[in-house]
């Protein structure tokens, strides 16, 4: 991979990093206020909004720690490198999801054998 295109990338996962940072923060701010305020809310629409909070600040965590893995694979210069076959991952793939830690084949098998 250019060096210039992985720097690019780079430079996005630090962005979307920081972005999903002040996601979370919100996320949970959005907690902690549901919490001050359960009063005004019926026992249905609290737990419901919980729910919603929750899943959110799992789904946030989750791509973070993706864009830890692949920013660590940067700095041991194995990024755009497939995790399973070793295969340089397809460019336009890496620029869909540039946390990628698959090539787009070996994803594809993950994904099939987990529905199994």
């Amino acid at each position: 991979m250019e060096i210039g295109k992985a720097r690019a990338l780079t430079a996005r996962l630090s962005q979307r990093k920081q972005q999903i940072a002040v996601t979370l923060s919100h996320v949970e701010s959005q907690r902690s206020e549901m919490e001050k305020i359960k009063d005004r809310q019926d026992a249905w629409t609290r737990q419901r909004r919980r729910s919603l909070l929750n899943y959110l600040n799992r789904w946030y965590v989750r791509e973070i720690n993706e864009i830890n893995r692949a920013l660590e694979r940067v700095s041991k210069d194995k990024y755009g490198s497939c995790a399973s076959c070793n295969c340089a991952i397809e460019t336009d793939w890496l620029e869909t999801f540039p946390e990628a830690e698959y090539c787009r084949v070996c994803q594809q098998m993950m994904e099939r054998t987990e529905r199994i």
